[in-house]
């Protein structure tokens, strides 16, 4: 639905017009039923200024499932770190293990579960496995 403030070419005018009110000038119309559309449709072709109205609703931000820059290890602490590799997969655990084992000062209690930790991600099956002729 779209909203409009409406000006009369007259500012002094106060009453109703092709269904809309008007206080001094100044109407709000919407397009929201066949009436509204047709008031509109006849404000702009007697000249009257529709200014749409803003909108209440705020943008709603959709929720991602994954963060908007890549887990840096260094970061975080050791427990956040190993939360962190449970739920990756393979390739984001090689990953962020490479980074620890390549910091400065890496982790022991982190890299030295690198080969236990990628044996793990090795077994899991992936949910989009695509198991198309699998019966066969």
């Amino acid at each position: 639905m779209n909203a409009y403030t409406v000006e009369s070419p007259r500012r002094d005018f106060t009453g109703e017009s092709v269904g809309v009110h008007f206080h001094k000038g100044t109407g709000r119309v919407d397009d929201s039923t066949k009436d509204g559309r047709a008031a509109i449709e006849y404000f702009r072709r007697q000249g009257y200024a529709l200014t749409p109205e803003a909108d209440d609703e705020p943008d709603v931000e959709e929720p991602q499932d994954y963060p908007q820059e890549p887990f840096d290890p260094a970061a975080h602490d050791v427990t956040d770190v190993l939360a962190y590799l449970e739920d990756a997969d393979h390739d984001e655990a090689l990953r962020v293990l490479d980074a620890e084992a390549a910091a400065k000062k890496p982790r022991t209690t982190i890299t030295g579960k690198r080969e236990e930790i990628l044996a793990v991600k090795a077994t899991e099956t992936p949910a989009t496995t695509d198991t198309k002729g699998a019966e066969q």
